[in-house]
């Protein structure tokens, strides 16, 4: 037993100093998107309840007034109720649409194998692994191989400009594929913390990059060099298959985590609201609490209303921007200003 809970106890620590480390690496990044959403929410619902204690000290809010307070009660109730029916709805039908005949379902895995082959052919590699995280890791770990690879190779170029260009694509694609292997392994990460960091890469200016050292400059490296061109870009494309699979297996879980927690919050929000409206229906020559008490429990309950906006805003701002970061599609990007744009005109210095 205590080994179980200093288990428990060392993995906790471990999430806590990852999510300390996101936290670090892009403060706002962290609270729009890498961070974890119950932390955020955390971090909203201290804001509000700081925000209300410090104007009920000032004396702004008396609570003295009952109707007031009970508009408050009401509306938050019948907005939860509103909130928790139309999330539930939308999980149920990204369940719902999960429902697939035998036939869709053998040609989705027929597919899926087949891309999984085409990997394995390209790195020659006779089993992959079936783990989406350990998958991920093991390709991007196999393309940081090939880039070591073409680096040393990168003084093969004939020409000085040949070597700068490739020189500059092997370290913008080098840097973003050991941020997604240190994200991968460490203990506390899971695979979205990867595809957090894919969302944000420009895989389009890498691939237009390496087809224009292939189409510019194939006269001016060695075949080694071309060859390991050749597998860069291919897999730089199952990368982007990869990416694309599991971000739409990451949005539906999130869809579904969202209704799973605003259900176990929101239910007991809504209770507590609904008992301290029925609490005003008392006579008032008979109060069940006492003024002081009513003090601390109205805002503590008009606080726990505002529970379910603040998780669902922070679920839907990350939805939303992950959304937005992959609307393009592979090998077309318009959110990038600073792509590579090539002129077929100019001549190479020796």
């Amino acid at each position: 037993m205590d080994g179980v809970t200093r288990s428990t106890k060392t993995d906790l620590t471990s999430w806590f100093l990852f999510e300390f480390s996101l936290l670090l690496d892009g403060p706002w990044e962290w609270i729009i998107v890498t961070g974890n959403r119950l932390l955020i929410s955390l971090f909203q619902l201290v804001l509000l309840a700081g925000t209300l204690l410090v104007v009920m000290l000032l004396g702004f809010i008396p609570l003295q007034a009952e109707t007031p307070i009970l508009f408050l009660l009401f509306a938050l109730i019948t907005a939860n109720f509103t909130l928790i029916s139309i999330i539930t709805s939308l999980s149920q039908f990204l369940l719902g649409r999960e429902v697939e005949s035998p036939n869709e379902i053998r040609a989705e895995m027929a597919e899926t194998i087949s891309y999984r082959e085409d990997i394995s052919k390209t790195i020659s590699q006779s089993v992959m692994p079936v783990k989406p995280a350990i998958f991920f890791l093991f390709l991007f770990a196999n393309v940081r191989d090939d880039l070591e690879s073409l680096e040393q190779l990168s003084s093969q170029a004939r020409t000085k400009r040949a070597q700068d260009e490739l020189e500059d694509l092997i370290a913008g694609f080098q840097t973003h594929t050991d941020q997604v292997v240190e994200h991968l392994e460490h203990p506390a990460s899971e695979l979205k913390h990867a595809l957090f960091t894919s969302v944000n890469a420009d895989y389009e200016n890498y691939a237009h990059q390496a087809w224009y050292l292939q189409m510019e400059h194939s006269d001016e490296f060695t075949d080694p060099v071309t060859e390991q061109l050749d597998q860069l870009t291919d897999k730089l494309e199952y990368i982007v298959v990869a990416t694309r699979m599991f971000q739409t297996t990451f949005i539906k879980s999130e869809v579904a985590e969202l209704s799973r927690f605003l259900l176990y919050i929101g239910l007991p929000v809504q209770l507590s609201s609904v008992i301290v409206m029925l609490l005003y229906t008392a006579p008032a020559s008979v109060p069940l609490v006492s003024s002081a008490t009513l003090t601390v429990l109205i805002p503590a309950v008009l606080i726990a209303g505002f529970v379910p906006f603040l998780l669902l805003s922070s679920y839907i701002v990350r939805l939303t921007i992950i959304a937005q970061r992959m609307a393009d599609r592979f090998p077309f990007n318009s959110q990038h200003s600073d792509t590579v744009v090539r002129s077929n005109t100019g001549t190479d210095d020796p």
